[in-house]
């Protein structure tokens, strides 16, 4: 046996070998030239060094919300539907259950990132739950697509998600104090108040940063079972600080906070025995869970020669408690500590540059589960991981290519080494042509291995990690002064040993999640389009094409084959005024059914077309109103299969800024 798996690394380190002479090859051919943007866009995430976005080899995306109307979104799924090959799955109205899938990869797949802290949550699946950011100032999003675990580790098998809650201006510039006020208030008993401070100044040799906000909002929210008439309600209340010192010489020292207490009211779903006409079905119910996150970092950045280096500690807590008719059922805990080292540096050669990083990481991660009422099922484990990585950037004018490796020691799993490989060319016309493969990994959960609902989720102590590869390879254009830009991207991954969730006879269902035999398989197309029709107007469009199949043929579940967005975005009075339009389709797509009148295990959930709105008008200075409008037409949907979504929702409000 480990005869073959030697044979088996050796034939993956050969074709790993040859893709890279390959890519070396194509980035030594001679290209036409091609003129650079007068301000680049610089992409943080993709690699170790801000990258300028014409040299990045990976699929991304970028959503920048200081370029159109004020966008602090309550529901921040309305936001992320604005991105590519990215599908949002919410139970029901707001605060609900929001999970988020890309490329057609499981929930816990997609690694997410707030300011640089990772935040998925370490107890409940490892997934995060877009909810946790209604009501948080979003300044930009990147998105970069493919498996990532070479650069990330785990998690990371469909892509990753960087989050900012401030612009990303380096050293922060000497200012004076400011302080913004925001309330708003709208339809289904929806009032938030926000609160943000920041003040810069200088101690001795350094410039002090410092950052606070505060958020309340809640809503009495809207029915989410198709029968009867009772409002499920959501309250959230967060806050943030970030206190840096920056010095001139590119050192850096900061502490950041970030902490969310949600309440979430929801309905459970009639598996009651014997069967009634509503069997299988989200019928109306007192359930309730209340969730906490707290995002803590201690980060530090120091230059000695040549070599730039940058530590961070990191630690991720959540906990979350469910209750049914009032009663505390069952909860769960996670922490995920972390240390984070690097060291990068930069060297040219002829016309190239090259850039080298190196650096290690330690996880440790712990679980508990606790239930009221079986003491059996309480349960707490813990693991740790011990990470290396390195990545190599070489790029010119016209082209880069990039090679990264991690290898990961997990004390409760085997050892894995995984690979990334990307690169990009500039062709004659304005094309750019943009390609990567890479491999992905993901750890089974402890919720997975040991974690318990009662009546309704039991672990499995033996689980085996997730396995990806993947590919894609584009092609994007511009205009001689980049006002219209498109780019197309073909991508394919194969999922080894997926960790699926199987249920068991009536009339409980009791799930448990099993590995499964062979490969599930993920293709499609992504295309985008940004337009600048003049000054005052511009137009953002994507759509996307998945096929996504489990080991055994079956479509898998709640991933529309064909998904996009347009939107519009316009500048009014001289700039004072912005609105922007927004049409969201979500294709058909599959999801799985439980009702015993029925031979079928799966349903279809109906294609759904939405309009959203949003305006903002500078009365002055500092005062600014804005109005904000989802599924204007009312269109009457679901997400998840049984859980009705909102009608027509509205709000308005009002910002004002002290200086």
């Amino acid at each position: 046996m480990s005869y073959q798996i030697r044979l088996s690394t050796c034939s993956r380190l050969r074709q790993r070998a040859a893709l890279a002479m390959t890519l070396c090859s194509a980035l030594c051919l001679t290209p036409q030239a091609v003129a650079k943007t007068a301000i680049e866009e610089m992409v943080v995430v993709a690699n170790h060094l801000p990258t300028p976005s014409y040299l990045v080899g990976s699929a991304f995306s970028v959503l920048d919300t200081e370029a159109f109307a004020e966008r602090i979104h309550f529901d921040p799924s309305a936001l992320f539907r604005n991105l590519p090959s990215l599908n949002v799955s919410q139970t029901g109205g707001f605060g609900g259950l929001t999970e988020i899938r890309l490329r057609g990869s499981e929930s816990n797949h997609t690694l997410v990132l707030i300011d640089g802290i990772e935040a998925n949550d370490p107890a409940n699946g490892a997934a995060f739950n877009l909810a946790q950011l209604a009501g948080t100032s979003i300044a930009r999003i990147e998105l970069l697509r493919g498996p990532q675990s070479a650069r990330y580790g785990a998690e990371a098998i469909g892509g990753v998600i960087a989050i900012y809650t401030r612009p990303r201006t380096g050293a922060a510039q000497a200012t004076e104090p400011s302080l913004d006020l925001g309330v708003e208030t709208g339809s289904h008993g929806f009032h938030l108040g926000q609160l943000r401070a920041q003040m810069q100044q200088p101690v001795g040799a350094a410039q002090w940063d410092n950052r606070f906000s505060v958020t309340r909002a809640l809503t009495n929210g809207s029915n989410t079972s198709p029968f009867g008439s009772e409002s499920d309600g959501y309250r959230n209340r967060s806050w943030s600080t970030d206190s840096s010192l920056y010095w001139e010489q590119g050192g850096e020292l900061g502490i950041s906070v970030r902490q969310t207490h949600s309440s979430s009211d929801g309905d459970p779903q009639d598996f009651a025995f014997p069967a009634g006409p509503t069997q299988g079905l989200v019928i109306d119910g007192d359930e309730n869970n209340t969730a906490r996150q707290r995002l803590v970092a201690l980060h530090a950045g120091a230059k000695t020669g040549a070599w730039e280096h940058d530590l961070r500690l990191s630690q991720n807590a959540s906990q979350t408690r469910f209750r049914k008719d009032g009663l505390y059922n069952s909860g769960l805990q996670g922490l995920l500590n972390k240390v984070d080292w690097s060291s990068a540096r930069n060297f040219s050669s002829g016309h190239l540059t090259h850039a080298l990083a190196l650096g290690l990481q330690y996880e440790q991660r712990r679980f508990r589960n606790f239930s009221a009422t079986l003491a059996g099922a309480n349960h707490q484990a813990s693991d740790r991981q011990h990470s290396q990585f390195a990545e190599y950037l070489v790029k010119g004018a016209t082209r880069s290519l990039s090679i990264s490796a991690r290898h990961d020691n997990n004390e409760r799993f085997a050892n894995l080494t995984t690979w990334r490989v990307t690169a990009t060319q500039a062709l004659p016309r304005r094309l750019r042509l943009h390609g990567s493969w890479g491999e992905g990994s993901a750890n089974p959960t402890f919720f997975e291995l040991f974690g318990f609902i009662p009546d309704s989720f039991a672990g499995n102590p033996g689980l085996k990690p997730e396995y990806s590869k993947g590919w894609d390879v584009g092609m994007g254009g511009s205009h001689v002064d980049y006002r219209y830009r498109w780019d197309l991207t073909y991508f394919r991954s194969r999922l080894h040993d997926e960790i699926i969730t199987a249920f068991g006879p009536a009339p409980n269902y009791l799930s448990r999640p099993e590995n499964l035999v062979g490969a599930s398989k993920r293709t499609g197309w992504e295309l985008s389009a940004n337009a600048d029709v003049s000054q005052q107007l511009s137009v953002s469009a994507h759509f996307t094409w998945l096929y996504s199949t489990d080991a055994n043929g079956q479509r898998e579940v709640r991933r529309p084959g064909q998904s996009g967005a347009v939107n519009a975005h316009l500048a009014l009075a001289g700039g004072r005024g912005k609105a922007s339009l927004a049409w969201v389709y979500n294709g058909r797509m599959q999801d799985t059914e439980f009702i015993y009148a029925t031979p079928a295990t799966r349903a279809e959930i109906k294609a759904v077309s939405l309009v959203n709105v949003g305006m903002s008008f500078a009365l002055s200075d500092t005062a600014t109103v804005f109005l904000r409008g989802h599924n204007l037409l009312d269109k009457e949907y679901e997400q998840v299969l049984g859980y009705r979504a909102p009608g027509i929702t509205g709000s308005m409000g009002v910002i004002v800024s002290l200086r």
